[in-house]
């Protein structure tokens, strides 16, 4: 029962924190899932994050894995905690807060935030990959892998599953 509490306090209060996309919580759910509560390794964190860009719809649905380790005696049930606190609350959010939108967008002051918020974001995005990388093989093979999907993200319009996909069979080729 502690730890389905805890799924429910860390994801909800990720869901809150998580504007300008999920990417700038996922510093702070790998301190709470790797550091604080032990739920899952680095390494298991990465993987997971790397499954939840496989798969349709917000990368943060891999908050559904960690539940899912977090709770090996009821699996499932962690997963679902996990995911409806990663969810619900910002969902909720969002339906109270469309009407304002509407009524305050002719509003100079939304310009001037949405511009102040830009900075913190993209701080808050390269977090996030410096977090992600920490969980990443550390070997020739993976470093140079990582530089071709950098070089091919940058210089191409490869998408990222397909670059994920492709990563994933040279992990499987090379550092077995």
């Amino acid at each position: 029962m502690e730890t389905l509490l805890h799924l429910l306090s860390v994801f909800s209060q990720l869901s809150i924190l998580g504007f300008g996309g999920g990417k700038g919580i996922i510093p702070q759910m790998h301190t709470d899932a790797v550091t604080t509560y032990r739920w899952v390794s680095s390494e298991q964190f990465t993987q997971f994050y790397t499954i939840g860009k496989l798969v349709p719809g917000p990368t943060t649905i891999f908050a559904a894995l960690i539940g899912y380790a977090a709770m090996p005696q009821r699996p499932l049930l962690g997963a679902a905690v996990a995911t409806a606190a990663m969810f619900v609350p910002s969902s909720l959010i969002m339906i109270a807060f469309d009407s304002l939108e509407a009524r305050f967008s002719a509003s100079p002051w939304r310009a001037t935030i949405s511009r102040g918020l830009a900075p913190a974001i993209v701080g808050l995005v390269w977090s996030s990959v410096w977090t992600i990388g920490r969980g990443a093989p550390s070997s020739v093979v993976a470093y140079l892998t990582s530089a071709a999907v950098v070089a091919l993200m940058l210089g191409t319009k490869v998408n990222a599953p397909l670059l994920i996909l492709l990563s994933g069979a040279v992990g499987i080729v090379a550092l077995r």
